[in-house]
C-alpha cells in the first residue's frame, strides 16, 4: 500500500517520459486503438523493467464496446505462460468492494431492502451493537462512513479451510468509533458486513449470489471468488521483487470476502464496466434499474463540498472538467486499477504483478494527461495577511484513518506534517499551500487542494485530501 499512497499524496500530474506524443490540449480521449497501443506499449515496456514487473494486462472501453485490450510478459515464470486479457485470471483485491456495494444496490432496487434503514433489520447471523443512538444503515456500510473501527491485523486465514464464515468472523469485531455519516473512512469491516447482508436477505452464499445475478447475466465465466478446477491453469502467480529476483507469493485467503477477495480477467472486466457505463445495462442483461445505477454513481460523502468524495462503494477524483470513478485493489503479488469516465462513456482497467508497484497510477495519470489534456489548475490565491494568527489552529500531525483504533499497538500507518510558514502559508508533503476561503487550502501551482474539518468548538480535527484519503488529527 505504501506505494500507493504515496503516488496520491503528492498530488501531482505531469507528463511522463515514456508519452512520446505530445498531450492533446481539451483531448476527447483516444481515438485510434493503434495510437493507444503505441503509448501503451511504450509505458509497460518500461515500466516493467523499472519495476521487475513480470506481467500486466490493460483494457480500454468505449461506448459500449473493447475499444483496446492487450496482455503483457509472462503471468507465470515458471511456465512461461504469456498474460492473455481474454484468460488470464487475476485477483484483483479490493476491487471486490465494488461488487460488493452492487449486490447491496440490487437488492435495494428489487425491494428486498431499504438502503436508508437500520441495518439491523436485515441482518440475522450478527448485529451492530448500540454503540450510538444513531442506527447503521446499508447506505452508511457502502458509502464508507459507518464508523466502524478498521482492525488489523487479523483479516487473513491461514487457508481455505480456516476462512470463517461471515458472521462468526464480524461478531467479535464490530467496534463503532464514530456516528454514522460523520466521517468517511475506508473500511473494510463496513463492506464485509454489507456482504453479510446479502447474504442474510437472499439466503445464498456469498459468492453464490454474485454468480447468480452479477457474474453469470453478463457472462463473466472466469470472475469468482474460489477458482474452479477447470481454470485452475489460467490463474497468474502473484510475484514480488526481492533479493535480486522474483519471489512467488502465496495465495491469501480472507476473512473478508466480500472485500478483498476476488478474481478476473480484463476481458470480464471490460463487461463490468461497459454495464456500469449504461447504467446498469449489458446486451440484453440488467443487472439494475438505471434509477439505481444513477443513485450508486452519485457522490455519497466528501470531507469538503469542494473536493470528490465517494459513491456507493467506488471513490471519485477529479481531473480536469472530468469526474472518475474507480477503485483499486491491492493482494500478495498483484495491483490492479478500475476507472469509469461516466460523461465520456469510458473506462479502463490495468492490473499487473507486485502488490506495492505504483504502475497503476502512474498509467492512470499518464493516458489522462496524453488524450485529455492537461489538468486545469485552481487559481492560487494571496497568502492572507491575518493567516500567521490562525495557522496554529492547522499545525499537526494527522494519521490516514483507516487504522485500528482500539487494538493496543496498532499504531497509525502513514502520517502527514502540516506546518506554518512566516509568508502566510502552511507547508505539507514538501508544498506550500495557500488558503482560498476558510478551512480549504490550494497548492502553490495550483494542481491540488485539501481541506480541513473543525469540532463544535473550532478545533481542527481532520484533514482531507479527497476520495478514500482522509486523516484524523493525532494529539500533540
Amino acid at each position: 500500500m505504501q506505494f500507493i499512497i504515496a503516488a496520491l499524496v503528492t498530488l501531482t500530474v505531469s507528463a511522463l517520459s515514456f508519452a512520446a506524443d505530445p498531450p492533446q490540449k481539451g483531448g476527447n480521449g483516444p481515438s485510434d486503438p493503434q495510437e493507444l497501443e503505441r503509448f501503451l506499449d511504450g509505458y509497460f515496456a518500461e515500466q516493467m523493467e523499472q519495476q521487475h514487473i513480470p506481467g500486466a494486462a490493460f483494457v480500454f472501453v468505449k461506448e459500449g464496446k473493447v475499444f483496446f485490450k492487450k496482455g503483457y510478459g509472462l503471468a507465470d515464470l515458471e511456465r512461461k505462460q504469456p498474460v492473455s486479457p481474454d484468460t488470464t485470471i487475476f485477483r484483483i483485491g479490493s476491487i471486490s468492494k465494488v461488487f460488493t456495494a452492487e449486490a447491496v444496490v440490487q437488492l435495494a432496487d428489487r425491494g428486498k431492502i431499504d438502503l436508508d434503514a437500520d441495518v439491523n433489520r436485515y441482518l440475522k447471523r450478527v448485529k451492530v451493537p448500540a454503540t450510538f443512538a444513531e442506527p447503521v444503515t446499508a447506505a452508511h456500510l457502502l458509502s464508507h462512513t459507518a464508523g466502524f473501527d478498521e482492525i488489523r491485523p487479523g483479516t487473513q486465514a491461514p487457508n481455505q479451510g480456516s476462512v470463517l464464515p461471515l458472521p462468526e468472523f464480524l461478531a467479535p469485531l464490530m467496534v463503532r468509533l464514530w456516528k454514522p455519516g460523520r466521517i468517511p473512512m475506508y473500511s473494510t469491516y463496513g463492506i464485509t458486513l454489507a456482504g453479510a447482508v446479502v447474504e442474510d436477505v437472499s439466503r445464498l452464499p456469498f459468492e453464490d449470489y454474485l454468480a447468480k445475478n452479477i457474474w453469470g447475466p453478463l457472462g463473466m465465466k472466469r470472475t469468482n471468488i474460489t477458482v474452479p478446477p477447470a481454470l485452475a491453469g489460467d490463474v497468474a502467480t502473484g510475484y514480488e521483487y526481492g533479493d535480486g529476483g522474483h519471489q512467488p507469493q502465496r495465495w491469501e485467503w480472507y476473512h473478508t470476502t466480500p472485500a478483498s477477495a476476488m478474481n478476473s480477467t480484463a476481458a470480464d472486466m471490460a463487461i463490468w464496466m461497459i454495464t456500469h457505463l449504461q447504467n446498469g445495462r449489458y446486451g440484453d442483461a440488467r443487472t439494475m434499474s438505471e434509477k439505481s445505477a444513477r443513485a450508486m454513481h452519485q457522490t455519497r460523502a466528501t470531507g469538503h463540498p469542494k473536493l470528490p468524495g465517494v459513491a456507493y462503494g467506488f471513490e471519485e477524483e477529479v481531473y480536469g472538467d472530468l469526474r472518475l470513478l474507480l477503485h483499486g485493489g491491492n493482494v500478495a503479488g498483484f495491483s490492479s486499477l478500475v476507472v469509469l469516465i461516466p460523461e465520456r462513456n469510458v473506462g479502463f482497467f490495468v492490473v499487473n504483478h507486485h502488490e506495492q508497484s505504483n504502475l497503476r497510477d502512474q498509467l492512470k495519470w499518464g493516458l489522462l494527461e496524453r488524450f485529455y489534456g492537461p489538468a486545469r489548475k485552481a487559481e492560487v490565491p494571496k497568502p492572507s495577511p491575518d493567516f500567521n494568527v490562525r495557522a496554529p489552529l492547522f499545525v499537526g500531525r494527522y494519521a490516514w484513518n483507516p487504522y485500528g483504533h482500539t487494538r493496543p499497538g496498532n499504531a497509525p500507518g502513514f502520517i502527514l506534517t502540516v506546518t506554518s510558514n512566516a509568508d502566510g502559508t502552511i507547508s505539507l508533503n514538501g508544498k506550500r499551500w495557500l488558503e482560498a476561503e476558510p478551512l480549504l487550502f490550494v497548492r502553490e501551482d495550483g494542481a491540488s487542494k485539501v481541506a480541513f474539518r473543525t469540532d463544535e468548538l473550532g478545533r481542527v480535527t481532520h484533514l482531507f485530501l479527497g476520495g478514500f484519503w482522509n486523516f484524523e488529527r493525532l494529539a500533540p
